[in-house]
């Protein structure tokens, strides 16, 4: 399965607000026809009727349900990169990949419209894409398995998603995908200092203040029985009562220990047996011996209830008995 640490949203705030936001707006454009919006194309949409704002509105949305569902999948299992982030660099870091993503995209359309392309889909690809390349370098392989010989790891299943969300609007899409790659190398190789760069602190402080409550998570709820404390109080809780079972064992047969190498009945122990029952033989002492780990009272009580021969004398059962 995908590896992407604990389930939910607790220390991704910032995943979360994204998913809702694309989800949001590709609901919204779905509902109101108004998907024609957000895709970028450079002739007419820029050159002609100078519709800059698609260079924003081109990241918020997606035009199909399919983007929107693998977009979403990959955008929920990405939120490992926000938790070894962290929120205020994750945000920084998608912010720097739109604009990486953005410029890229003009570049390409510029360049791509003798070759025919001239629309790039709408929908975060750039930041998806970005963010897939900070998961190729920095989370590490879990396990890894085989199908028919051939070697696979765990990030495997977010490859498989990326590649249908790359296949779903060629040429576009594997543009838009490229410039993500590209932004997040970029990103990674911290030119210009773009990993350094962070939201001004003021900034920072007012989304903590009035964002942060309304996108945090709390941690998912774990069963008691998994927490060291519980397994700490279990095992002080089960000391005293496993110390009177061994006790009670020792007691019980003779000294031995349960669980252990049983130790062999003594010459004393097997002559005082056949003392009471003369007619049982010494393999017959040693096999009752043996069943009641070398208690004496057990052998004779055994002996009694299985042995035929098993008839004590009178003075020795006397003995015995005393």
């Amino acid at each position: 399965m995908l590896a992407a640490g604990p389930s939910g949203f607790y220390n991704a705030p910032t995943t979360k607000a994204l998913l809702l936001i694309v989800g949001g707006l590709s609901l919204f454009a779905s509902i109101y026809q108004i998907k024609t919006l957000f895709h970028l194309q450079l002739v007419p949409h820029l050159t002609v009727h100078h519709q800059f704002w698609r260079l924003i509105s081109s990241h918020f949305a997606f035009s199909t349900s399919t983007e929107l569902l693998f977009g979403a999948l990959i955008i929920y299992h990405l939120r490992v990169i926000e938790r070894l982030f962290g929120p205020s660099k994750y945000v920084a870091f998608l912010f720097v990949s739109a604009i990486t993503c953005t410029l890229l995209n003009i570049a390409i359309l510029v360049t791509g419209a003798a070759v025919g392309l001239n629309i790039l889909p709408a929908g975060p690809y750039g930041i998806i894409f970005a963010a897939l390349y900070q998961y190729y370098t920095l989370i590490p392989i879990t396990y890894e398995f085989k199908v028919f010989g051939v070697a696979f790891t765990d990030k495997v299943f977010m490859y498989v998603l990326a590649a249908q969300l790359l296949m779903s609007y060629p040429p576009g899409s594997l543009a838009s995908a490229a410039s993500g790659l590209l932004a997040g190398a970029i990103y990674r190789a911290d030119l210009a200092g773009t990993r350094r760069w962070r939201f001004p602190p003021s900034i920072m402080r007012l989304a903590s203040r009035f964002l942060l409550p309304i996108f945090s998570s709390s941690p998912a709820i774990r069963s008691t029985s998994t927490t060291l404390e519980y397994r700490t109080q279990t095992r002080a809780t089960d000391r005293p009562a496993q110390a009177m079972r061994e006790y009670l064992d020792v007691l019980s047969t003779g000294g031995a220990p349960q669980g252990g190498t049983p130790r062999p009945p003594t010459e004393e122990q097997i002559a005082t047996l056949q003392a009471i029952f003369p007619a049982v033989t010494q393999d017959q002492a040693v096999a009752a011996l043996n069943t009641s780990a070398n208690n004496l009272d057990g052998a004779v009580q055994f002996l009694l209830e299985n042995s035929s021969n098993a008839t004590p004398t009178a003075s020795t059962s006397a003995t015995a008995t005393s």
